[in-house]
């Protein structure tokens, strides 16, 4: 029995992994005898030396072409997990297989490798091998094992296990000489996981036990990974349990199939307490004794190989839907806690994950870890972040991200301004619907510090919400700031600033505003011509309002029961009971059927115009027509009739209505618009000069 060490001459800096690669399965020559293998490949120019040694105890040499394929199966950063583990598993079959014995006469003969492999690949039956290798019969095992592998590559399994049949009726011709050993099983084994031929995997691990082969580690990686590769990665971890219970020890590979196994049950925690008792035995000097893998180096892959698994496992969490925010949560401080630091690159990717409302503390999460690891951040993922946080409804957060962006950089462009303005409008918006004019002015100031200009649509949100709340000289200042701003006004802007002036019972500086709108060719809409009925009849001109009316009419626009009611509510609050309900018959005329708005404001009307009778007559009316008045004209019709002394049947007009809810609140401390935007809070009100440009405040400081 002769062991061999390897010689390499070359010529040149080195081989290359693409050559080396075919140079495994390509080498054009072999010349066996007893005591040399001389191994080239004329279109490479490389030449190997096997010089046969006596063989050593505990002596584990490597065959030079299989030395060649641990080279050529390498790992690399791109590869897919699976890919990993496969190469992994491939290059210790190579590296593990032992020493070479020669057979045969010492005589020397020219074996073409790769002609001799051509020639197998359509051998489905062991009398088509023998036809081919009968005069090669005393070629070394490793040449059979190599040629195992190969068409185990191209997926030949007939080819493979033809070869393998034949082996076996070689022992019995040779009585023993020529026959599988434990390196030709664990070749054919890998040639099985490789072409997915899982069902032949029993046979052969029958075959092992019934010809006492004892497997080592090699053999139970592979299995490991066949049993992965079948989608049952609880028997892989088994495996595992009897390589331990066996006294064998583990190789990297058998870590790393291993935590890919955790993998594929998506047992992101398992792995990582997994890998973190791999390293403590390493630490404690329990495994990595042996010298033939670099455990520094292997460790440090391990680590590598977890934080990815953690991560894809994490991203998967996240796809599946947000009640995953906390598993992800707490495997990142379970990560913390092993001393694991993925990179930004890693962070960054589980950022893009963050998809749904719920996913908004991973992403704040993740941003901050990134920040605070003092590194570059992507400006694609700062915007997604600020999408996010829009999306969960937490806008002064994603304002926050982009405050960072103006501090910190990088420098934010089109995409994350649009971003951030899309969420200054939805609080726009809701500071509008609420007549909240003070929030409305300080984010019009916030937006201007920031860099960004406020658009039309952000200017007229304040001035309506102005006008809803009756501030009219917060919407005569806000007005004149959108103009200074070089901010076209438009309709909308006219119509808030004419209802805020006429609210204010300003009604000649409304009057005035009207007439420039028109000068200036701002075609009214109806709410134009709404308001600024209510502003004539607030004069006391109905003839004005007559004319508004017909101007309207001629200019396409028909008035509606909401152009009757403003008219009406201005006559109410300004004593005009009389002029209220001869409008109220020009309804009938209209063809516009009154809602309950038009009795309420009629009925107050006359009320306060002591006309008692005709409010209670027209209540009556109101409930024979099944609507629903407020409790306020309930409480006008008692109020009037008591006033005035008028006899009433309080019975007809039923029971009182409840009290409805107001909907407006101008509140000073503005908790309900704060809960909702996820604003901070005020702990007093809005000063005066909180109206002004940001750089005028400064000016005055």
């Amino acid at each position: 029995m002769q062991a061999l060490s390897v010689l390499v001459p070359l010529s040149g800096g080195g081989i290359s992994r693409t050559r080396r690669k075919r140079a495994l399965y390509c080498l054009s020559s072999i010349q066996v005898s007893s005591n040399k293998l001389h191994c080239w490949n004329s279109k490479y120019g490389l030449k190997l030396y096997l010089i046969c040694h006596p063989k050593r105890k505990n002596s584990c040499s490597i065959p030079s072409a299989l030395a060649l394929e641990k080279d050529a199966i390498g790992r690399s950063d791109k590869d897919s997990v699976d890919e990993v583990i496969l190469s992994d598993v491939v290059e210790e079959i190579s590296v593990k297989q032992g020493s070479i014995e020669l057979l045969g006469e010492e005589k020397s003969k020219k074996v073409d490798v790769r002609a001799l492999g051509l020639s197998l690949e359509f051998a489905k039956t062991a009398d088509e091998v023998e036809l081919v290798l009968k005069d090669f019969a005393d070629l070394p095992l490793n040449v059979y094992s190599s040629m195992i592998r190969g068409l185990g590559v191209e997926k030949k399994v007939d080819t493979v296990v033809a070869i393998y049949e034949w082996l076996k009726r070689k022992k019995i011709e040779t009585d023993g000489t020529i026959a599988p050993n434990l390196y030709i099983y664990n070749s054919l084994l890998g040639a099985l996981k490789q072409s997915h031929e899982f069902g032949l995997m029993e046979m052969v691990v029958k075959d092992m036990e019934d010809e006492g082969v004892i497997p080592n580690i090699v053999t139970y990686n592979i299995l490991m990974a066949i049993h992965l590769e079948k989608g049952r990665p609880k028997e892989a971890l088994s495996v595992l349990q009897v390589m331990q219970n066996m006294g064998l020890r583990p190789t990297p590979v058998t870590y790393s199939t291993a935590l890919l196994a955790y993998r594929r049950m998506e047992d992101a925690n398992g792995a990582l307490k997994f890998f973190v008792e791999v390293k403590d035995k390493y630490q404690n000097g329990d495994i990595g004794k042996d010298t033939d893998y670099d455990w520094d180096s292997e460790i440090i892959k391990l680590e590598n190989f977890i934080v990815r698994i953690c991560h894809q496992v994490m991203r998967r969490w996240l796809v599946k839907g947000v009640h995953s925010t906390k598993d992800v949560l707490d495997l990142l401080t379970s990560m913390d806690s092993a001393g694991l630091k993925p990179g930004r690159v890693d962070h960054e990717k589980l950022v893009w994950a963050c998809t749904q409302e719920g996913h908004y503390v991973v992403a704040r999460e993740l941003y901050n870890r990134i920040r605070e690891g003092g590194t570059e951040i992507s400006l694609s993922v700062c915007n997604h972040v600020i999408w996010l946080l829009g999306k969960a409804k937490k806008w002064w957060a994603a304002l926050e991200v982009y405050e960072d962006l103006l501090d910190k950089g990088p420098k934010p462009n089109n995409l994350s301004n649009e971003l951030v303005i899309s969420h200054f409008n939805i609080l726009l918006t809701a500071a509008r619907k609420r007549g909240i004019w003070r929030w409305g002015v300080r984010l019009l100031n916030k937006m201007e510090e920031k860099g960004l200009k406020p658009g039309s649509r952000e200017w007229n949100a304040v001035l309506v919400a102005c006008s809803k709340a009756s501030e009219t000289s917060a919407a005569v200042q806000i007005f004149h700031r959108m103009v200074e701003n070089g901010e076209k006004p438009t309709i909308l802007s006219y119509g808030a600033l004419i209802s805020a002036l006429e609210k204010g019972k300003l009604y000649e500086e409304a009057i005035q505003v009207w007439e420039h709108m028109i000068k200036v060719g701002i075609k009214p809409n109806l709410y134009a011509y709404t308001t600024i009925a209510s502003v004539y009849i607030g004069q006391g001109k109905s003839d004005t309002v007559e004319s508004v009316m017909r101007e309207m009419v001629k200019s396409g626009i028909e008035p509606t029961v909401v152009t009757f009611n403003a008219i009406i509510s201005g006559c109410a609050r300004n004593g005009m009971g009389s002029t209220a309900f001869d409008w109220f018959h020009r309804m009938k005329i209209w063809n516009i059927p009154p809602n309950e708005i038009t009795y309420e404001m009629l009925i107050e009307a006359l009320a306060i115009d002591a006309k008692p009778r005709l409010a209670y007559e027209l209540y009556l009316r109101a409930l024979n027509e099944e609507l629903v008045l407020s409790s306020k004209a309930y409480d006008a019709v008692l109020e009037s009739a008591t006033n005035y002394g008028a006899t009433i049947d309080i019975a007809n007009l039923g029971p009182r209505p409840p009290e409805k809810k107001k909907h407006l609140k101008n509140r000073k401390n503005l908790s309900e618009f704060c809960n909702l935007a996820d604003v901070p809070r005020r702990s007093k009100p809005f000063e005066k000069e909180e109206l002004q440009p940001p750089q005028l405040q400064g000016d005055q400081e």
